[in-house]
């Protein structure tokens, strides 16, 4: 093996022709590979254990109060999930000036606008909404727990939502509308008031069936009112405040394989070791082979290279997943460690590659990163051990979250580099 830039053989060719007087190619002398002098680019693809040190998956980014919207299933690949939604006061004023006096509520519906998910789009959904009669955090609420934060837990008296009073029903069909009218009666509209103050309506949202995801768009509460000096109907409406979802079971720990994205979402903080030598190619190095230094070169595209795996279906991105990339600071504080600037703009990710097409290469731009990487180790003769954050670029964002493979196997992360030797002589 030899080094790509021979600057030694160069100075005693040059100094023996001097002395001789070379003015020709001498035929019996050996052919060192002096023959091309332009620049060459080569691509080489580092396997995973040559510059992975260690993949760490962290959840709890966020919550699903975040995307203000809620998600509502049933039998979901034996996932279910209910939204809880959290509504302002009863207003005490019409809301138009041409109506005067003391608000009387007659009656009322809810109106819920869903985005369908999953499931059969032209069945009927049977959608049930209760009134929640325990005090939940929107932030942190989950099936288990009314309350879930580092200051103290309150567990559900029931799991899923504790114990609850119908409000009304309906069944909604997909192909028909994306919205739906539940009636209620003033009895029902009187049950819900709550004194001024004190904690505003609260509902939850339910399918029942079997194979059915909704995403719930948004919701209102609809009171029919009038006055002593009006009694002539109208509508006042009490917007929701608060959205928030919660699941069960929640998706199995990752065994390996890397996650990104999701409610509240995952991220993958990869460390990596770049090697400051590889092999280098033909083109680069001619038949004899040579180790480029990494330093040496000019690097003109680095990608991480990713294969998607089939999220579990419940949980499969509905929409394009933008991943982010960002240098982790303080890896000592993860997984609340401070991240530096994007790398790159975020990447895109179609859905499909995390169900059908699953197997599908992703490659994520790396490039001003790794270069800052090389110019250091050009200074101080030593790579530094450098630890990447994936997440999406909005967070949260999804219901669904991006799955990678991990380590071992075909799929496993590989780093793409392509270099341009720019020494100025060149070899076959």
């Amino acid at each position: 093996m030899r080094k790509l830039i021979l600057r030694r053989y160069i100075f005693l060719t040059a100094m023996v022709c001097a002395a001789a007087g070379c003015t020709e190619e001498i035929s019996t002398a050996p052919d060192l590979g002096f023959l091309k002098v332009n620049p060459r680019t080569a691509e080489v693809l580092i396997p995973f254990e040559d510059f992975i040190d260690e993949v760490l998956v962290f959840d709890g980014y966020g919550s699903t109060s975040d995307i203000g919207r809620g998600w509502v299933a049933a039998d979901l690949d034996g996932l279910n999930a209910r939204t809880l939604v959290g509504f302002d006061e009863y207003p005490t004023t019409p809301s138009s000036d041409q109506n005067r006096g003391v608000l009387i509520f007659t009656g009322g519906r809810l109106v819920l606008h869903f985005d369908s998910l999953a499931g059969e789009l032209d069945s009927r959904v049977k959608v049930e909404v209760y009134q929640v009669e325990e005090e939940w955090h929107p932030e942190s609420v989950n099936w288990e727990f009314a309350v879930d934060t580092t200051g103290g837990q309150r567990a559900w008296s029931q799991p899923g939502g504790g114990v609850t009073t119908l409000v009304g029903a309906a069944n909604f069909i997909p192909e028909a509308s994306d919205s739906l009218s539940i009636p209620i009666d003033s009895a029902m509209v009187a049950f819900l008031k709550t004194e001024p103050g004190a904690r505003p309506p609260a509902l939850l949202v339910a399918a029942v069936g079997s194979g059915v995801s909704l995403q719930l768009v948004k919701m209102a509460l609809v009171l029919t009112s009038s006055t002593f000096l009006n009694p002539e109907p109208w509508e006042e409406t009490v917007p929701a405040v608060t959205t928030s979802f919660m699941f069960d079971p929640a998706p199995p720990p990752s065994s390996g394989w890397l996650r990104v994205g999701g409610t509240p979402s995952w991220r993958s903080v990869l460390t990596m070791s770049l090697p400051r030598e590889v092999t280098g190619t033909p083109e680069t190095c001619g038949s004899v082979g040579c180790e480029i230094d990494l330093t040496e070169v000019h690097l003109n595209l680095a990608e991480l290279v990713l294969t998607t795996r089939q999220t579990e279906l419940a949980f499969q991105p509905q929409d394009t997943t933008g991943v982010d990339i960002r240098p982790v600071l303080s890896p000592e504080l993860l997984p609340k460690s401070p991240l530096g600037e994007a790398v790159a703009f975020p990447k895109g990710v179609p859905r499909e590659v995390f169900a059908g097409q699953a197997g599908t290469q992703v490659f994520l731009p790396l490039t001003p990163l790794l270069v800052q990487v090389l110019d250091s180790a050009a200074v101080t003769g030593t790579v530094p051990v450098t630890s990447i954050a994936l997440f999406t670029n909005i967070e949260p964002h999804l219901i669904g979250f991006a799955s990678f493979e991990g380590a071992g196997g075909a799929g496993a992360p590989a780093l793409r580099l392509l270099y341009t030797v720019t020494n100025p002589v060149g070899l076959p």
